[in-house]
């Protein structure tokens, strides 16, 4: 059941009580007029919390989540194979696990979803391997999910490794230099790239300190996985990541000292790459190289473009980046590919963020009824009274 459906009830319901409640006033018989408006009165209080209440319930919902795990090598579906539920908070938690059927289907009963944040992730393991699947609504809980798994292999052949894109941030003499690298696994059929001694490699510049290197794959949803670079014998680094059939993203930075602003960054490329864009910033900085053609300004970053032609594999690139630039500090606000530890943002919820405002909504209503059913219980003994000394007279 979706959030809104059980709103939907939870409205008639409340209706339903009103009908019951004003329908039903044999109740109030032989009391005093302004008894029974303050009855009456005290009565909707007791149906507005009710309300309140209920609303509130629906920050929880419960739903069933089913599917089936596929083996895309073989296109078969895959026997007795453990999937679980993982919810997402400051941490990933197992709270639910199933083996597949004869059919490769899973079934998770009263799975509960919270209405601020409703994402979960399936989860399997196959020859070492993880799988996921993120479902982040409520709406795509309630269709069938697909789990797809693939055989490993340590080696292949349809592997094509490029660098689309190379940034390079001036920071005094000093270059911060982030890369990205695209892995794609063309393999057919299709089997997961899992080696435990390489799966990538890559080099950093022979000139100039290097420090701060960091290395990271994007798994689901753009999520960066921090891996630890191995050091290679015949030069450079290397992962041991698994790679998926399709495109791997791998996001590399570093940064490079120079003791002046005659900066030559000559980088070894193990793979080569065709071609590749280069962004440098501040603009206004000089850069030379073989292939390196001028591309104009990018307006959204600031940054000087380039266009590099194609590297083979095991070459150089030789850049001369000249002039001065402005020296940011350690905590400046900007993120210059330092490290950083991901965290899961909890979508926000139109009930929650407008609380305050439905909570003051009924707050205002059951003040506005106390005063009314006193207003009319403090005017009947008014009455009374003048009726009493009426009689009395």
């Amino acid at each position: 059941m979706s959030a809104g459906h059980a709103l939907n009830q939870t409205q008639i319901g409340l209706v339903a009580a009103m009908i019951m409640t004003i329908s039903n006033h044999e109740e109030f018989k032989g009391k005093s007029r302004g008894s029974r408006s303050f009855s009456i009165g005290f009565g909707l209080i007791q149906l507005m919390i009710s309300g309140i209440c209920l609303l509130c319930g629906n920050a929880w919902a419960q739903s069933s989540v089913t599917g089936k795990v596929l083996n895309g090598t073989t296109s078969r579906p895959v026997i007795n194979q453990k999937v679980e539920l993982l919810t997402l908070g400051q941490k990933m938690n197992v709270t639910k696990e199933d083996f597949t059927r004869d059919d490769g289907r899973f079934t998770f009963e009263e799975v509960e979803l919270a209405a601020a944040s409703p994402h979960i992730l399936l989860r399997t393991i196959y020859q070492g391997v993880n799988y996921n699947l993120s479902l982040s609504s409520p709406e795509e809980m309630t269709s069938p999910q697909l789990l797809t798994i693939y055989e490993t292999a340590t080696e292949l052949e349809n592997i094509e490794v490029s660098m689309p894109a190379m940034l390079v941030l001036a920071n005094g003499n000093d270059l911060r230099v982030e890369q990205q690298y695209l892995v794609k696994n063309g393999s057919n059929p299709m089997r997961t790239l899992a080696n435990s001694q390489r799966t990538f490699q890559f080099d950093t510049p022979l000139l100039g300190k290097t420090e701060d290197l960091t290395i990271s794959v994007l798994g689901l949803g753009r999520i960066p996985l921090p891996q630890r670079p191995l050091k290679q014998n015949k030069g450079g680094y290397r992962i041991n990541y698994p790679m998926k059939p399709g495109v791997n993203e791998i996001m590399i930075s570093y940064r490079v000292k120079f003791k002046s602003n005659d900066r030559e960054l000559k980088l070894r490329l193990l793979d080569g790459t065709e071609h590749s864009q280069l962004f440098v910033k501040p603009s206004n900085l000089q850069v030379s190289g073989k292939g390196v053609e001028e591309r104009g300004v990018d307006s959204r970053t600031e940054s000087a473009m380039y266009h590099l032609g194609k590297i083979s594999k095991g070459e150089f690139l030789n850049l001369r980046i000249t002039g001065d630039a402005p020296e940011h500090s350690a905590d400046d606000g900007h993120d210059h590919g330092g490290d950083s530890e991901f965290q899961v943002v909890r979508l926000p919820n139109r009930i929650f963020q407008q609380k305050i405002i439905i909570l003051g909504i009924f707050g205002a209503l059951s003040l506005a009824i106390i005063f009314f059913a006193l207003g009319q219980q403090s005017r009947e003994r008014t009455l009374q009274q003048v009726r009493k000394r009426k009689k009395k007279g």
